[in-house]
This record gives C-alpha cells, sequence and structure tokens, in this order.
C-alpha cells in the first residue's frame, strides 16, 4: 500500500446524495443492458430487526393459559348472561391485535440508512426479532418497574422480567407476527422517504432459542468480539476464568440460522448486505449454501449470481490484538465470504488487510472495478476465463497463484476514468475487496429533532440555571471504552491548571446505561465526581453534575444546544453519533467547539473538531481550555465546516455509496461466468464407456492439501486407495504432473508401478512400468543457474526465514517463513533484478508464485509434458486433467483441442516435448481418438476462479471423492466441505 494517510473518503463519494442515485441507476442499466440478471432488491441481514415486537395476546401461547379474572366483589357487579335475544350490532367486540410494534431504540443511524434505499431499491430487512415482551404494565406492583424509557417517546420498555420465552410462543402467534410486520410503517420519522415514492421494506424475523440468542450475542459477541475490536483482551473485562473461547458454538449456530433463513428468500439477482461483527460468519455460509445448491435458481453455471457485501460498524484492530483470538481464522474465512467488505475508515481496512496477510497467510491483489462513466466496450458482464501467460511456479509443495501482486496497490483509487481500483483478499480463486465508507446520521431528521416543542422551556432553563457558567458537555455509555473516568480526570485537570475557571465552568456528563452492567465502573465514576465536587465545589457550586440514565430526546437536544464546549473522548470508537448530532443541535446556538478522541472511526472525517489523545490528560485539559476561549470567528469557521462534512456524508449518502460499490462488484473478479461443478453422474457415465483412458493429476493443493511445511503434504489413504484402484485397472494410464522433485514422488509414490510422474514441473518424467527418469533439460543451457542462484542468495541474507530450493531444471526462492510484508517486497525487488537483468538475456522466465519466486527454462512446463503423454496415447477416449494452480493452467492450455468450429476427429502435431529428447526421428500428426464432451479439465477452488478448466471441485478432497465413485469406492476418512 502506498501511504498511512489515506483520506477517509474516496474520490467521487463526496458529492450529493442525487448524484450517488442517478450512479446507482445508471450502473443498474449498464448492467441490464449487458445480460446482468438484477432482481432490484437489496436483503440487510442485521443482528436486531429495527423493530421490538410486544405481544399482547397471550390465549393462542403453547401450553400457557391467561388467568381468569376476578371474580366481582358486589353481585350487582355481575354482568347479565348474554341471550339470543340481542341484535347483531351488540355481537362481542373484535379480538385485539396480537403483536404491539414499536420502533427499537439504538442503531437509528443505520436503520435510516438501509430504509433511503427505498428511493432506488426494494427492501428486505431480516433481523432476530429479539426478546418477545409482554405488555409493560404501570409500576404498581403488577409489572416491574425497572425498564428502559424509550428516549423518543418516553414510554417504558418492559424490562427482562416481562420478557417471555421464544419457546412459548406459538406458531399461530409467528404467523401473526408476520401478518402485522407487513403492515408495519415507522413512525418516528427515521426516513424522509414519502410512502407513494419509496418501493417496499419487507421485514423478516428471524425465531432463535433464547440460550443460542443469548449466547450469541450476549456470550460470544459482547463478551469475546466485542471487547477484541475494541482494543481490550478478555482479562481486561472479565474474571481471571473466563474464556476467549466460550460460546463459540451459539455464535456459529446463531450465523448458520441468519444465513439458512437468507437462503430460503434469496433471489437471482439480489444484492445482499450483512451488518457488523454479530455475523462475520454469514457471508461463507450463504456462499456454501449458494455452492451446495441450496438456494433454488442462485450459483452454478446457469443460476444467477447473488452479490455479498459485509459492512463492519465497529472499529478492526491490528494483527498483533486479533491474533490473540483462538477461532481467528474461522471469523477471517467467513468474511472472506464476501464479494466485498467495508470498514467505517481507511485504517480499519489496513488492519483487515494486514490481519488477513499475517495471521491467514493470504495474499492481496489490486483490481479495479467499472463504473457507470465507462464505456460500454470495457464494461463486459463476463470476465475472461482465460488465464495470463503460460507458466508458473510451485517449488516444493507451495503452489503459484494466477493473480499477481500489483506494487503500490491503494485501496479504493481510480487510476482511470470510469475505474475504480480495490484491495483484494485472495483465497483459493474467491477475492473480496476490502474498502471503506464512513457511515454518518440522518441529519435533517436531527435538524427537525433539534425543533421540537418540548426543547426550547428546558433549554431557557439550562441557561437560566447556569446563566453564568461556561458548559461543557459529555453524553456517552457507561462503558469502559468509552473514556468517562480519563474525561473526569482531564476535567480535574483543567481546574487545576486553569485555576481561572474554578466556579466558572461545569461538566454535565450524563451515562446512559451500558449493554452490560459494570458495578466496579459504576463505583470508580461515582468515587471520582465525588471527589471533583468535594475538591472544587462548594456548598453554593458543583463543577460536575453526573446523570447516570437514558436521557429523552427533549432534554438530550436542550442539553447540546446549551453547551459551550462538547466532549467525546473514547479510548475508542467506531461512529459515534453524538458529536454528529452535537454539530447540528449547535447550528441554531452558540456554534460551540468539540473536542474529540483521535481513536474515534470518524475522528478524521471531523477534522475541524479539536482532536486529543484522550490518555494523554494534560493535552485533553488544554484543548478543553482552548474551546472555552475560543474566538468566535474561528468557532463559526470551524462550526461551518463540520456542519459541512455532518450534513454531506449522511446516513442517506451512506447507504446509496454501499449499494454504489456492491453494483461495482457485479463486473469483477468474483462475479464473472462461474465454472460449473464436475457433473459426477455424466463423469461415470463416460468413464464406463471408454475403453482407454487418461489421468492427470497435480499433487500438492490437488490430492493433497496445501500444507505451511511442504514436507507434510503426505498422500491420504484415500488418495492412495484411488490411485491404487486407477492404475490396477489395464485401460487406464495415469500421471502425476507435480512441481516437487524426483525423490518426493519416488518416495511417497513410487510403490505404484504403473503409475506414470512427472516431475518439477515438466522437467522430468518416468513412465508407467518404468524406473528411468527422462531428462528434458539436458539438451538445454542450464548455465543461467548460478547467475541466479548468486541474486536468491544475496536476497536469502537479507530476508530471515527465506531459503532456496535447487533443483535439477529450475531454482526457487522461498519466503513463506518471513514476515509477509517484507517477505512481498523483497520477493518484488527480485523479480524487478531478474526481469531487468537475467530474463531478457537467456531463455528462461520467472514465475511468481505463493510465498515463492522460481524461474526455469521457456521450454519446461506441464503443458509440453501433457502434450508429449497425449501424443504417445493418441487412442484414448476420455481423459480427466485436475490441478489448482497456475503451472496447471498450461495442463488446460494443452488440452483445448477443439475449436468451436471443428467437426470429428482432431489431429495433433508432434510437440516440443518429443522432440527434444530425439530430434533425429521424424514425426508425423497424429489423430486423437477422444471426443470434446469426455475431456475433464478441472480446476480445484472457488467457482468464480479464472481458469481454462471447463469444470470445478473446491477442495482436493473432492478430487480423490470423485475418483473413488468411478472405480466404485466410497472415502473413509472425514470430507472437508466448504467453498474455501
Amino acid at each position: 500500500m502506498d501511504t498511512f494517510a489515506e483520506p477517509y473518503t474516496r474520490a467521487g463519494d463526496d458529492i450529493s446524495l442525487s448524484a450517488v442515485r442517478d450512479h446507482v441507476r445508471a450502473l443498474e442499466a449498464r448492467h441490464k443492458a449487458n445480460g446482468v440478471q438484477l432482481s432490484g432488491r437489496i436483503i440487510h441481514v442485521c443482528h436486531y430487526l429495527p423493530v421490538t415486537c410486544t405481544i399482547t395476546s397471550t390465549t393462542t401461547r403453547d401450553g400457557v393459559l391467561s388467568p381468569p379474572p376476578t371474580p366481582p366483589r358486589i353481585l350487582t357487579d355481575v354482568p347479565p348472561s348474554p341471550t339470543d335475544e340481542l341484535p347483531a350490532s351488540v355481537n362481542a367486540p373484535p379480538l385485539p391485535e396480537r403483536w404491539k410494534l414499536t420502533p427499537r431504540y439504538g442503531h437509528s443511524a443505520m436503520t435510516s440508512g438501509i430504509r433511503s434505499l427505498s428511493v432506488t431499491h426494494e427492501q428486505v430487512i431480516l433481523g432476530w426479532t429479539g426478546d418477545i415482551l409482554s405488555p409493560a404494565a404501570p409500576p404498581d406492583g403488577n409489572s416491574s418497574p425497572d425498564g428502559d424509557v424509550n428516549p423518543s417517546t418516553g414510554e417504558r420498555v418492559p424490562s427482562v422480567r416481562d420478557r417471555i420465552p421464544s419457546s412459548r410462543i406459538s406458531q399461530q402467534d409467528k404467523d401473526a407476527l408476520d401478518v402485522e410486520l407487513a403492515q408495519y410503517t415507522d413512525k418516528n420519522g427515521l426516513t424522509t422517504v414519502e410512502p407513494e415514492v419509496g418501493k417496499p421494506i419487507t421485514y423478516l424475523p428471524l425465531w432463535m432459542e433464547d440460550n443460542v440468542a443469548h449466547g450469541h450475542y450476549d456470550g460470544y459477541c459482547k463478551q469475546t468480539l466485542w471487547p477484541l475490536f475494541h482494543y481490550l483482551l478478555w482479562q481486561d473485562v472479565a474474571t481471571e476464568h473466563a474464556s476467549a473461547d466460550a460460546n463459540y458454538e451459539y455464535y456459529e449456530q446463531a450465523n448458520q440460522a441468519f444465513a439458512t433463513r437468507l437462503a430460503s428468500v434469496l433471489q437471482p439477482g439480489d444484492l445482499v448486505w450483512v451488518h457488523d461483527y454479530h455475523l462475520l460468519l454469514v457471508p461463507r455460509m450463504l456462499r456454501n449454501a449458494m455452492h451446495s445448491g441450496a438456494v433454488s435458481g442462485v450459483g452454478g453455471e446457469n443460476g444467477g449470481d447473488v452479490v455479498i457485501g459485509l459492512f463492519v460498524h465497529t472499529p478492526f484492530p491490528s494483527s498483533e490484538v486479533f491474533r490473540c483470538l483462538p477461532r481467528r481464522k474461522e471469523i477471517l474465512d467467513g468474511m472472506l465470504g464476501a464479494n466485498l467488505i467495508c470498514f467505517q475508515t481507511y485504517s480499519y481496512t489496513r488492519h483487515f488487510t494486514s490481519t488477513c496477510v499475517r495471521v491467514c497467510g493470504y495474499e492481496t491483489t489490486s483490481r479495479g472495478t467499472m463504473t457507470a462513466s465507462a464505456s460500454a466496450s470495457r464494461g463486459a458482464s463476463v470476465a475472461p476465463r482465460g488465464a495470463g501467460s503460460a507458466g508458473s511456479s510451485g517449488g516444493s509443495g507451495t503452489k503459484a497463484n494466477l493473480s499477481v501482486p500489483t506494487r503500490g496497490a491503494s485501496l479504493t483509487r481510480g487510476s482511470k476514468a470510469g475505474v475504480e481500483k480495490y484491495v483484494g483478499i485472495d483465497v483459493q480463486g474467491h477475492v473480496a475487496a476490502v474498502t471503506h465508507c464512513p457511515v454518518g446520521v440522518d441529519a435533517e431528521r436531527v435538524a427537525r429533532d433539534t425543533l421540537r416543542a418540548g426543547i426550547q422551556p428546558k433549554l431557557e432553563a439550562l441557561r437560566v440555571l447556569y446563566a453564568d457558567k461556561k458548559i461543557i458537555v459529555g453524553r456517552d455509555k457507561l462503558d469502559v471504552v468509552k473514556g468517562v473516568l480519563q474525561k473526569l480526570r482531564a476535567f480535574e485537570k483543567l481546574l487545576h491548571d486553569y485555576p481561572e475557571w474554578q466556579r466558572k465552568v461545569v461538566l454535565i456528563q450524563v451515562t446512559s446505561p451500558a449493554l452490560t452492567d459494570s458495578p466496579k465502573l459504576e463505583r470508580q465514576v461515582s468515587e471520582l465526581v465525588a471527589h471533583i465536587n468535594g475538591e472544587y465545589g462548594s456548598l453554593d457550586f458543583i463543577p460536575v453534575h453526573h446523570y447516570h440514565q437514558t436521557l429523552r430526546k427533549d432534554e438530550f437536544y436542550a442539553l447540546l444546544s446549551a453547551a459551550d464546549l462538547g466532549v467525546i473522548t473514547p479510548l475508542r470508537d467506531g461512529m459515534n453519533t453524538t458529536s454528529m448530532e452535537f454539530v447540528i443541535a449547535q447550528e441554531r446556538t452558540k456554534r460551540s467547539p468539540l473536542v474529540l478522541s483521535e481513536f474515534m472511526g470518524i475522528s478524521q472525517h471531523m477534522a475541524d473538531a479539536l482532536q486529543v489523545n484522550p490518555w494523554d490528560l494534560g493535552d485533553v485539559a488544554a484543548a478543553m481550555n482552548r474551546g472555552l476561549v475560543m474566538s468566535e470567528e474561528e468557532k463559526a469557521s470551524r462550526h461551518a465546516a463540520l456542519h459541512k462534512v455532518v450534513t454531506t456524508h449522511t446516513s442517506h449518502t451512506w447507504a446509496a455509496v454501499l449499494a454504489k460499490m456492491l453494483l461495482s462488484q457485479i463486473n469483477g473478479q468474483n462475479t464473472a461466468r462461474q465454472t460449473p461443478y464436475i457433473p459426477r453422474d455424466r463423469l461415470k457415465e463416460l468413464y464406463d464407456n471408454a475403453g482407454k483412458r487418461l489421468f492427470l493429476f497435480d499433487y500438492d493443493g490437488t490430492l493433497t492439501p496445501i500444507v505451511k511445511m511442504p514436507s507434510m503434504a503426505l498422500p491420504s489413504p484415500d488418495a492412495l486407495t484411488a490411485l491404487a484402484k486407477l492404475t490396477s485397472d489395464p485401460n487406464n494410464i495415469v500421471y502425476i504432473v507435480s512441481g516437487r522433485d524426483q525423490a518426493f514422488l519416488e518416495e511417497h509414490l513410487g510403490h505404484f508401478p504403473r503409475l506414470g510422474m512427472s516431475a518439477e514441473h515438466g522437467g522430468f518424467i518416468r513412465s508407467p512400468d518404468s524406473a528411468v527418469w527422462m531428462n528434458f533439460t539436458a539438451s538445454l543451457d542450464m548455465g543461467w543457474m548460478e547467475e541466479v542462484a548468486e541474486i536468491f542468495r544475496y536476497y536469502t541474507e537479507r530476508t530471515t526465514g527465506s531459503h532456496i530450493e535447487m533443483k535439477k531444471s529450475s531454482i526457487t526462492w522461498h519466503y513463506r517463513s518471513t514476515d509477509p510484508e517484507w517477505g512481498q517486497f523483497q520477493c518484488r525487488q527480485c523479480q524487478d533484478l531478474l526481469e531487468n537483468n537475467v530474463v531478457s538475456k537467456r531463455p528462461i522466465e520467472v514465475l511468481v508464485g505463493k510465498k515463492n519466486l522460481e524461474v526455469r527454462p521457456i521450454a519446461v512446463n506441464k503443458g509440453e509434458i501433457v502434450k508429449r503423454i497425449l501424443y504417445q496415447n493418441p487412442g484414448v477416449e476420455f481423459i480427466f486433467c485436475a490441478g489448482d494452480d497456475k503451472t496447471d493452467e498450461d495442463m488446460f492450455r494443452a488440452l483445448l483441442l477443439f475449436s468451436p468450429s471443428s467437426i470429428g476427429k482432431v489431429m495433433m502435431e508432434p510437440p516440443l516435448s518429443v522432440m527434444l529428447v530425439d530430434d533425429t526421428k521424424e514425426y508425423s500428426d497424429v489423430e486423437l481418438a477422444v471426443s470434446p464432451e469426455a475431456v475433464f479439465t478441472t480446476a480445484v477452488g472457488h467457482s468464480s476462479k479464472r481458469t481454462l478448466a471447463s469444470w470445478h471441485v473446491t477442495t482436493p478432497e473432492e478430487v480423490v471423492e470423485h475418483m473413488l465413485y468411478l472405480v466404485g469406492e466410497t472415502p473413509q476418512g472425514e470430507e472437508v466441505k466448504g467453498y474455501l
């Protein structure tokens, strides 16, 4: 990456909302013109529905009977019995609605942004119902009086004692909830879209067992992931006996429930956005379901594709923090199932990319996506199936990569008009693009809320109460990462270092209850407030006013409007809406300055605030003083800049940009034409009907998985069984075509006498029933090897952990055990040196593999070996060739025997690999017996992997499974499932 100082937003995003929406419409029109299937729907997968569900009817709950009414005390109070003579108009009133639906408190910015997309798309919001509540009675002894208060309405929200177990909700009640959600409209004005203008919004409730739902959210999310993402390790927030791996099974089960529910409603051409850290496994689980055919009409060769986005609203920590997570690989792989992963800031994207490289060993690649301004000729909806130039490296147990990382790749940069570049993470051919996009608030709604009738009286009351005082306002959740203790200590330092402010400034600190109680933190805050008030207060003056409660909107906006200084200094935070609401509230009053922590996700977004390190108490105190004495001109200037940012980058703009970025991915690698999954039954049919058959297998990544230590890549019992069965049939010709050397192949596979082998990417070959290796490099000039070895030795000395592998026909420099970023940098430097000083003078090529750099003769590759084997066996009627990396593309290319216009049999010319061994003979063309449908070139990896192969399987285990199926055997080992 070029720089660590990337701007907070990308070029082109700081434009009007209407312009972004026009861009979205233009992208969709271009895609449809190119034949891309789009459904016009965006499905948002959120942890909660933005609706609180309260059940009002208890008569239909399974096994639960409503209590009988209390008998009347006075006999005359007994109502008369109903009679048949009653008129029809006096029938019993209709049954009350079973559900009361109210807006859920919190996440208003995200919800507002999602709903604003109704201007351009039909919306589907899938989320957990949350705890089902019973009606909240007034605190008169019949119900719990300790519920929260909805700040919008002032109504009491039922507490935990009012919650009803999900197991007691009948299917009839669940069906009734579906009906009422279909008729639900938000009454809190969270979006300005008029119903007659916007497209429909559908709410899909997800039901989960209570132990799974709370083990997922209260357990793994809040006790493991949330602290980690905010740079807190578990010993900092839990007991010494807490386990960082506890509750993961609930997290996995909940994510699977979301993925299954989502798969049941998907349509071809849908756009899917998964929101936040609660659902990080969903992208991969959904893609697995698509791959397995569980989603009707989606995936495969003929089904439409679904583009998956993931937006992480929290911070993302550095790799050194994230690697502490025991389930780090599962979480990362789950996230990498998405086509696009989006964070709040550039720094979070950089942390994520570094984590994927350092923790999982994945590689980055830079690729561009076409925007609406690109020309039609560059906007093809189907990417080329072919690979680039032939050949690559593999080395001992390593695999080459089809994509070579571009130098100096930026996370989102457009080098040409109409092209936007993303850094992607390559996981076995599936590339997940990584970018960032800031979240804002619904500025129009907040501005309307600041004009509420109840605000002005409260604002005047505050002005009278603190007529001769400066007011500093802070509002935070009482959470350890919100920095309330540090803020109080900084205020104390302000009073100490700037005594002129004593008795002239007050701090009004509101702390709303956190999701989890922290008695220790509450005690510390109370003690510190008491200490400051005792030290600097008196009977007639209190410097710190601490209110631990949830404020109603009128009170909240009155407080923000009255402030002379806003101080929001969390130790770590993603998006903080209070800071933006403060700016909007101040527009009609004092236009007071704002002190912000530099560790907030929006700190770069709001550069005109006074940014501080919340741990540096002196710095924070000095910023408070500067804000209090700031001139009116500077206040107005800073406020104008902040107000422009807050009202430009709103939640509506954020949502529209997300839609634009996701649509841009459709022209990317991940949504290119899918390589279809190999048809097992057709494979078996053609195998059985063929008289003579040819099998060509790569080794690493095809018969065995890729492993970090090449020496540990040993064939499984199932792989050995498959090879034994195939080679025992005299009608089968079986070859291993590998980058391994002769010694390794003979050690592990030499006990199969009828197994042919090719070593070092075609440098050597041993025919079936022969123990003699034929050297294809014997007649080549190999004098270049010492020159290349000297260069490799130079870089080995300067790259700790790297080593050189000398083969008879090639030489490879490995850097898998080095620091990932330093090793990649050194690899690029070495590659430049070789290409500029050696390659131009020698008949060799430089191949960039996975954590290695290989140099080999141009005339030696796997494709030439395949041509030789086929030329010597023209009578084969069935060909199966499997491989997983760039070197195997040479084999696939060699087997492109039939042109679209060819009819009948194909003639094959004598290949170079035949004439190299003996150029004294005359060789003639041979006629091949194989037909086009009997050639199964098979790539191992993701279906969107760029390849020349006609078919694909997902894992090496599936290659072995198909071979066992052909010979009538079943796998004995545990099959590894999954698309990655």
